[in-house]
This record gives structure tokens, C-alpha cells and sequence, in this order.
């Protein structure tokens, strides 16, 4: 299965269904840390958020099915950063999430990667044993980074 996953450009026609993924991905997250999942306020947030990242933002695809979101940028320090990899339910679990992060890994093995995450969810497991560290945390969110391999 997951040697059919692609990665594919995000576009507008994407915006209802990325919504509907990290909406599915951090509500539970969101009403952990704040009490609330209030839809008008989310949807807004969402809004910023995607003018914000997507030049950089990809629709993960199996069999050009539409399965998942990405996206990742470069920052000002040099590092890469790592902001969202959402799989819609009945994908999870089968390594794709995986798959996805090893070409992230792969590709941007000359300098660091940043990626962060509500303490809540169990995926620090998957990114300690890619070989991130801790390396800061807010009040929701553990902060990790994968250094570069020297090679």
C-alpha cells in the first residue's frame, strides 16, 4: 500500500477537505488545552493559516485518492520545520504518517528539522524513535528536533 502514497501540490479546491482533516486530526487537542472547539473561530484560524503555508502545503494521495496534508517550510535559521502531517482515519495506522516524515528526514538531511506537537498526543513516540529530541515546550505543545546527519 504505502509504496503507492504521492504527494501532490496543494491548490484552493483543497481548502474544505485540509479543513476537515486538522479538524479531525486536533479537536480533541483543542478542547483539551482550551476548554472549547468554537467552529467559527477555528474556521478562522484555519483561514490564516492556510494563506499562510500554502506555497508549501501538499495533499498526501493513494491511488490519487486524496488521504492526507503536509506542509513544511524553511525558516529564517536555516532549519526546516515540519507543521502538519494529518491522515484521515481509516489510512492511519499503516505507516503512511511514516512514510511521509522518512522523505521529509531524507530529503532535508543537511540541516535540522523542527516539528512540534500537542502533549497529548502519542506521536512523540514515533518522532524519538526517528531520532528527534525534545528540545523546548509551551504550555500545549512539545517541541522537538531531528539534527542534521553528518556525513
Amino acid at each position: 500500500m504505502i509504496e503507492h502514497i504521492k504527494l501532490r501540490k496543494y491548490n484552493n479546491n483543497d481548502y474544505t477537505f485540509v479543513y476537515e482533516i486538522k479538524k479531525n486530526a486536533y479537536k480533541k487537542y483543542v478542547e483539551q488545552c482550551w476548554g472549547v472547539y468554537v467552529e467559527e473561530e477555528q474556521q478562522e484560524y484555519f483561514k490564516n493559516f492556510i494563506n499562510q503555508v500554502k506555497e508549501n502545503a501538499y495533499i498526501i494521495q493513494y491511488d490519487n485518492k486524496n488521504i492526507g496534508f503536509y506542509n513544511g517550510k524553511i525558516l529564517k535559521n536555516g532549519n526546516y520545520e515540519i507543521g502538519n502531517i494529518c491522515i484521515v482515519p481509516e489510512y492511519q495506522g499503516k505507516g503512511i504518517g511514516t512514510k511521509i516524515l522518512k522523505g521529509i528526514l531524507e530529503k532535508y538531511s543537511n540541516t535540522n528539522i523542527e516539528i512540534q506537537y500537542f502533549k497529548q498526543n502519542p506521536v512523540g513516540i514515533l518522532y524519538e524513535r526517528l531520532g528527534f529530541e525534545k528540545s523546548g515546550e509551551t504550555n500545549f505543545h512539545y517541541q522537538m528536533i531531528k539534527y542534521k546527519t553528518v556525513k
